[in-house]
């Protein structure tokens, strides 16, 4: 497979050296190119044909998310991850109304983007693995953001497809019409809790074996005793660590 090739653009020099400096130990990357701002880097999409976009927000001329809004109405189109200072929510939901691939904080920057980029490039969509049978995970949230960002952690796990469900009534009926082989669960929804929707699986021989992972903002014990003892297989607090999720995701779809 050849290198997946990648656009840097930042307004920092040292940003741009250290990123570059990095991204060369990994032989499955390529850095093509530099750009100082957003209207260079859409002038050299055209003519570098990158594969991936990593973009700053904060830039002089045109700020990362209206680079990244052009870029994404171009033709075959690059993928494009959103790297920011600042782990803010506004700034992730952001990124998803320009149609960003992925979200990543610089303090994070040696930790999620290598997971994050080969997520987005382990697997084509529409095209599942021969090798193993499709697994359906259905992922439960009212925040779209959130189901996205979920998604983009759990994509580069081989034979996956996803379901999505923004309320616990719209959960229990995507159970019904279809296969799931796993279950992403928030906790508050506007309708049903999670929780009631985890005793409803629980309670109904055909959901009772699907494992379930909680993952919830709910960080104290007496919430994540509750919940276990209701009946959820594992128990995740918000923020999460998207390799740590995929790796426990994967784990617990082995035959």
């Amino acid at each position: 497979m050849s290198p997946i090739r990648i656009l840097l653009v930042d307004d920092s020099v040292a940003f741009l050296d250290s990123a570059a400096a990095y991204l060369a130990g990994q032989p499955d990357l390529r850095v093509i190119g530099r750009a100082l701002s957003g209207r260079t880097a859409i002038e050299q999409i055209a003519a570098l044909r990158p594969d991936l976009v990593l973009m700053d927000i904060a830039m002089p001329d045109l700020n990362g998310l209206e680079a990244t809004r052009q870029i994404k109405a171009l033709p075959n189109a690059p993928r494009v991850i959103i790297l920011t200072l600042h782990d803010n929510p506004e700034y992730c939901r952001a990124a998803v109304a320009v149609q960003a691939d992925g979200f990543v904080a610089k303090s994070d920057f040696g930790v999620q983007l290598l997971a994050a980029i080969r997520s987005l490039f382990a697997q084509e969509p529409g095209q599942p693995s021969e090798q193993l049978p499709m697994k359906n995970i259905l992922v439960v949230d009212d925040s779209q953001t959130m189901r996205r960002m979920i998604i983009a952690s759990l994509r580069g796990l081989p034979g996956t497809s996803f379901i999505e469900a923004s309320t616990g009534l719209e959960a229990i009926e995507r159970l019904a019409l279809g296969p799931v082989d796993l279950v992403t669960l928030d906790l508050n929804m506007p309708d049903i809790y999670g929780l009631e929707v985890l005793e409803f699986m629980r309670r109904h021989h055909a959901y009772r074996a699907i494992p379930v992972v909680v993952v919830t903002t709910k960080g104290e014990e007496a919430a994540r005793a509750a919940v276990l003892a209701a009946g959820a297989t594992r128990y995740v607090t918000k923020p999460f660590n998207p390799t740590a999720l995929a790796a426990l995701v994967g784990e617990l779809l082995q035959p």
